[in-house]
């Protein structure tokens, strides 16, 4: 458990570092892109900003080759941070990239194996955000709410590991009888075994225990997450986010079970899932997007503002 707590502080420095940077970048970029203009060829269609940065907390939820009907750890150590970076394209649709950080857990307990992981990700995204709300447009309702589908493309970096051992360095071995235990359940190990209990701490990288004899097990693999949030928004730019993200992923090492595992490890031959569910606090950077006057607009605004001539008597 103190494993997955400096993971997620990492995590959460790591997306801090990047939120901070990605505000930096943005403002750099928006200055060079857009030098000064004078106001009055300035011509703002709009006062909506393209910009907007948001953060999301919530839980994941793993769907694989294991049951997960054994798992025991809290629901906040399997926790999900993902940073969002969206600009406007046009008026129902963003373009989003997105940095997703978090914790996958499974465990699985029957009377055949028992099993379990922990993969810690790293995923950053892009894609396109859709609000279909948007032409449905009724009132004041789409001033204030937003629905959002969102499509992307993801790479995933992840590193699994195992609670195969105690803090003693004792392996794990499960008896029939349902107690853990010290030694493998034999006839000559029935006094000498000791009950033990596990830590729960996944100290065990499978990368490098190459159970299957398939050598070092991958760590990178690509993903599709789709998504659906609604949005309430405020009149200060700020604005609170609900959903959730399915990522469909295209690997199957994210628990360690495939199909091409041994004996009783073996799994199914499809790939590995996971649901991010979150609420988010989002900010529309106040940034808008203007045009300058075309060579009339500019003739004509000249022309108005030109001073009356001076009567001679």
């Amino acid at each position: 458990m103190y494993h997955s707590k400096v993971i997620m502080k990492r995590h959460i420095r790591i997306l801090c570092v990047i939120f901070f940077l990605t505000i930096l970048v943005i403002r750099s970029s928006f200055a060079l892109t857009n030098p000064p203009i004078e106001k009055s060829f300035l011509v703002r269609d709009s006062k909506r900003p393209v910009f907007h940065l948001g953060l999301s907390l919530g839980m994941t939820s793993y769907y694989g080759d294991l049951a997960n009907n054994n798992l025991k750890v809290p629901f906040y150590y399997r926790y999900g941070i993902q940073l969002n970076v969206e600009r406007d394209i046009f008026k129902a649709t963003r373009l989003c990239l997105n940095f997703f950080g978090g914790n996958l857990y499974g465990d699985e307990k029957t009377d055949s194996r028992t099993l379990n992981f922990k993969s810690s990700i790293l995923a950053p995204q892009l894609g396109l955000s859709f609000n279909f709300l948007h032409w449905a447009r009724k009132g004041k309702l789409s001033n204030h709410f937003s629905t959002y589908l969102f499509v992307g493309v993801e790479a995933l970096f992840f590193s699994t590991s195992g609670d195969l051992k105690n803090s003693a360095n004792e392996t794990y071995y499960y008896w029939n009888d349902g107690s853990i235990r010290n030694l493998p359940e034999t006839y000559d190990s029935q006094d000498k075994a000791t009950i033990i209990k596990r830590d729960n701490k996944y100290e065990t990288n499978y990368r490098n225990l190459d159970i299957d004899n398939v050598g070092k097990v991958p760590q990178f693999g690509f993903g599709v997450p789709i998504g659906l949030s609604a949005e309430f928004k405020f009149n200060n730019g700020i604005a609170i986010r609900a959903g959730a993200v399915y990522h469909y992923t295209f690997t199957d090492y994210l628990d360690n079970i495939t199909a091409k595992s041994i004996g009783s490890r073996k799994g199914n031959a499809a790939t590995d899932k996971f649901l991010f569910t979150h609420i988010s606090v989002c900010y529309s950077l106040p940034f808008y997007v203007g045009r300058p006057m075309c060579g009339t607009e500019r003739m004509n605004t000249h022309i108005t503002r030109k001073k009356p001539r001076k009567k001679f008597k």
